[in-house]
């Protein structure tokens, strides 16, 4: 038997993981005050940090040559993260009010979340390296979703909320939607490029199972969402590299199809109160704030503000700030006057602007706005050259999923300095930049195994 050689790095990054996904009410809490502001420091930190140190042990022992690849995402990572730097300003302005302080220790807490992304091709050199963070990573959306099932039957844990409905694991409802989508992927990933050992069979199975409950009873259509593009992206990387068959394109429909069925049964209310609220039925007495339909009200309250501030935006979280969208509130009242006065944004429930695309518009503006599309732009891409060289390689597949799970949680998640989000955003940019093996390589390697 081969012996498993798992470096230090490898294990600071694989054991800092979960933590990433801890929601911030269950992790140990430092606060402290500089001046009228409140810094918080949670073990969530303490994680970032220790894998951005085991990045850097890495980089001294092996050189930053593994960077190179990523390049693209590193120039337009670094030019999104600067404009963001500077939105925590440049309101002042024109608004002596705006709260730079509060916001620039957010805009702070994002971009510490990015040092994960350098750290992924720098400390997983190896296959087995990308397998025992994956590993982790299933681990923890196992648990998760064991958790949010027992709370779902009425075990008063971790904040739970009556059984039968919704559940949050401790994770919070909507990172666990995510989180799951996640594990989901990795299963996707397996299945697409086909197993290559036990290990990877049972890591699809407990990824694929995992990822299906979890998004099922967290009831987060956003990640079901990306959940969906990702299993489309993953039949077609496989057809055109001419790996698709009948059984990949089973396993891989049945798959989406489960998620499909079981979330849409857990939402059907939610969707029905949607679907009045969008007038193609009698729509209910007014009163009760429902989730779908108060995420329209409050995009039109984030498009309205982009429309007042163009080209910069109101500023890097300004969607919180009663001087932004009190102007428009009353637009919004008049366009939606059927919903509860609970679904507007005020001073005692500032809900912000939750889709992270019309949020980017309202606080970053057009340019602000380009340079995230350029990031998106610069993973997807990078990534997609990965998987286009031959030979259709996991780890890369896998990065091309997350950010494609990304792409569908925006829908329903915004920018939040220090979530779970955050992990899985930057693990994916970083898992798009991993350094490819040669074709000629990897065929060369597949020989030797079909061989021994």
């Amino acid at each position: 038997m081969q012996r498993l050689e798992l470096s230090v790095p490898v294990a600071v990054f694989m054991l800092a993981l979960p933590v990433l996904f801890v929601h911030a009410r269950f992790q140990p809490t430092v606060q402290t005050r500089v001046g009228s502001t409140e810094l918080q420091f949670r073990l969530s930190d303490l994680a970032v940090l220790a894998i951005a140190g085991a990045a850097a042990v890495s980089a001294r022992r092996h050189g930053v040559s593994a960077l190179r690849r990523g390049r693209p995402v590193w120039v337009a990572a670094v030019a999104f993260l600067l404009f963001i730097l500077a939105a925590s300003f440049y309101p002042l302005l024109t608004d002596d009010l705006y709260p730079w302080r509060a916001h620039l220790v957010t805009a702070v807490k994002y971009g510490e979340y990015a040092l994960i992304a350098p750290a992924v091709p720098l400390v997983l050199r190896r296959s087995r390296d990308v397998l025992l963070v994956v590993v982790s990573l299933v681990t923890v959306s196992a648990v998760a979703t064991a958790s949010a099932l027992l709370q779902f039957f009425g075990a008063g844990i971790f904040s739970a909320r009556p059984a039968g409905e919704r559940q949050p694991s401790f994770v919070g409802i909507d990172d666990l939607g995510m989180l799951s989508a996640a594990a989901f992927a990795v299963a996707l990933a397996i299945v697409a490029v086909g197993p290559r050992s036990r290990a990877d069979r049972i890591v699809a199975w407990v990824a694929g199972v995992a990822g299906t409950l979890g998004m099922v009873v967290s009831g987060a259509l956003a990640s079901v969402l990306g959940a969906v593009l990702a299993a489309a992206i993953a039949v077609v990387a496989t057809q055109r590299l001419s790996l698709l068959d009948l059984r990949r394109a089973g396993a891989i429909g049945l798959m989406t199809a489960v998620v499909l069925a079981g979330s849409l049964l857990m939402r059907t209310a939610a969707l029905g109160s949607f679907v009045r609220f969008a007038g193609l039925g009698h729509e209910e007495k007014a009163g009760h704030v429902q989730s779908y339909s108060q995420r329209f009200v409050l995009d039109y309250v984030g498009l309205e503000i982009f429309l007042r501030h163009p080209v910069l935006g109101a500023g890097w979280q300004a969607g919180y700030d009663e001087e932004t969208y009190g102007p428009v509130l009353h637009a919004a009242r008049r366009r939606f006057p059927s919903q509860p006065s609970l679904a507007f944004p005020s001073p005692a429930h500032p809900w912000g602007i939750q889709s992270a695309y019309v949020e980017v518009l309202a606080e970053l503006g057009l340019v602000g706005a380009t340079l995230f599309a350029a990031l998106i732009a610069s993973g997807l891409v990078t990534a997609v050259r990965a998987i286009t060289r031959g030979i259709l390689q996991p780890h890369a597949l896998l990065g091309l999923l997350w950010l494609c799970v990304a792409l569908g949680v925006w829908n329903g998640l915004w920018f939040i300095g220090g979530n779970p989000f955050d992990a899985l955003i930057w693990l994916a940019f970083g898992f798009a930049a991993v350094p490819v093996l040669p074709a000629a390589r990897l065929r060369e390697a597949a020989l030797v195994r079909q061989r021994s």
